[in-house]
Order: C-alpha cells, then structure tokens, then sequence
C-alpha cells in the first residue's frame, strides 16, 4: 500500500494558506467520487477532505449549494464536523439528510432534482412524492428553508469571507497542522 504522508502531498507548502488547502483537497479529488475518496484515502485525509469542501463551498454559495449539489457530503458533514472540533455545525448536520421525505442515497440524479423542487413547493410527477398534502408539502418546504437559514447562520460566523482565524479556513489549517505526517492513504 501507498506510505505517502499529507506532507508529501504538501512538499513544504505553509498549511495556514489557501494554497495549501486547495492543493491537497485538489489532490484528493483526482482520486474520482466521495465514495472511491472514502475508501483509498485515510480517515484524517477524508475528514480534511470533507470540511474543506463544505466550508469552500460555502463560501462559494452557502449551504444550499451543499445540499443540492453536493448531497453526496451529507452522510459525512457531522462526524467530520466533530472530529475538526466544529461541535456545534456537527450537531446542526446530524441528520441532514432527514430534510428530504426520501433516502435521497438511492435516488437518481433526476429523481433528487424532483425532490429538491419538491422540498423548494414546486409541483413533482414522482409517484413517491405525491402521496403528500399541500399543506404537509409546505411544512416540509418550510422546514429545508429554516435548516438551510440555520446551517447558514452557523457558517457565516465561522467561515464565510471576512471571518477572523485566516478568512475561516483557520480550524482547518491547526488541523492539517496537526495531521502532516499521518498517512494520505489507508
């Protein structure tokens, strides 16, 4: 099996920049989709992986842009939340993706597209949606909202541009820090 460590990947690089955060992250994704990253790559380097993007992307579009492009975050936002030490984002993506009446882990990508206009009070033709009220529709539809406006509070304290501790990306750089010389690879 491959011994490279993150710092190898990182050749001296300082990780209290972006530079370095987007060089490993950039390196982890030519590995292909979240479930073949999971799987090569190890626990430390996933957890890096997985926060970097949710705060990149966040402060990219904020957490909807997470929750409808890249759902396939959502099954690892919250243990990797609380592994970095970011306690109270974790507690608030526990279980993420019960905001959607679907396991939305087996639908198309089609499908997830319905259910995310369904959660958003559009109309759908999916048969599994269609067994909801207007009424029950709006709850659920009012529910995504007041989750995404929560998460996004969160994150702009933490994370969003502006924010002191290296623009946000500080809790992740002390932890890349922290991790150098573990393993990349499992």
């Amino acid at each position: 099996m491959k011994t490279e460590k993150n710092s190898d990947v990182l050749q001296g690089m300082d990780v209290n920049t972006e530079d370095a955060i987007v060089t490993l992250s950039d390196k982890i994704w030519e590995i292909g989709s979240i479930d073949e990253i999971r799987q090569q790559v190890s626990d430390v380097t996933f957890t890096f992986h997985v926060v970097t993007n949710v705060i990149g992307n966040c402060q990219g579009d904020g957490w909807m842009s997470i929750v409808e492009y890249h759902a396939d975050l959502l099954p690892y936002i919250s243990s990797a939340m609380y592994e970095i030490g970011l306690d109270k984002v974790g507690e608030a993506t526990k279980n993420i993706a019960n905001i959607f009446p679907l396991d939305i882990s087996v639908l198309s990508d089609s499908e997830f597209c319905k259910v995310v206009n369904f959660m958003k009070g559009h109309k759908t033709d999916l048969e599994e949606l269609k067994k909801y009220s207007e009424s029950e529709q709006e709850k659920m539809s009012e529910q995504y909202f007041d989750t995404i406006d929560k998460l996004d509070e969160i994150a702009e304290k933490l994370w969003y541009y502006g924010c002191p501790d290296n623009e946000g990306w500080g809790v992740v750089s002390r932890y890349l820090e922290k991790h150098l010389q573990d393993n990349f690879w499992k």
